[in-house]
């Protein structure tokens, strides 16, 4: 069993890998809201890269505690109720934020000079007129096809699919 799991490559410069590294930078929405509570020091901001605007959170944080301290507790209020009504703007702001951000980081990934599809790759493609003939077709290959084929129907070779590659590991750790 060891000697099977050592022939395979899960590191490959393909579609599993860009996945894994794309997960590893995609940004969290329950993190930038969890930081929105740093609203004074512009923890949610830093956090979705807008360092210009996380700066005039502090700046204004540090305006308010400035004129608290210098006995102008009334003017102390103006950059407080700037910072709270700005904060309150970002709680719709973030989720806006986030899909950007996770798009770009997509966009970055999958179209990076290392992420080329398989030589002859085609997609889901299929010669077939009909897409219900092509549905059929597949669900019954999938049914009937043995472990570890891989030809289309047409008889042309492809890569296997996720589930026939789950079948193929399984077929490897069976103890024989």
């Amino acid at each position: 069993m060891m000697q099977a799991w050592e022939k395979l490559d899960f590191e490959a410069g393909g579609l599993q890998s860009a996945n894994l590294r794309l997960v590893r930078q995609l940004k969290r929405r329950n993190i930038a809201y969890f930081l929105w509570f740093l609203f004074p020091v512009g923890g949610h901001r830093i956090y979705l890269n807008d360092l210009p605007r996380a700066l005039v959170y502090t700046g204004l944080t540090t305006a308010a505690v400035v004129l608290y301290l210098s006995l102008a507790n009334w003017w102390a209020l103006v950059p407080v109720v700037i910072a709270a009504a700005w904060a309150l703007y970002d709680l719709v702001w973030i989720d806006r934020r986030v899909t950007q951000i996770n798009k770009q980081i997509r966009l970055a990934e999958y179209l990076r000079p290392g992420n080329q599809p398989p030589a002859g790759f085609r997609g889901r493609y299929t010669d077939d007129t009909s897409t219900a003939m092509a549905t059929d077709a597949e669900e019954s290959r999938r049914n009937d096809s043995p472990v570890g084929t891989s030809t289309t129907t047409h008889g042309t070779k492809r890569i296997p699919s996720f589930a026939e590659q789950e079948r193929m590991l399984r077929e490897l750790t069976k103890p024989k």
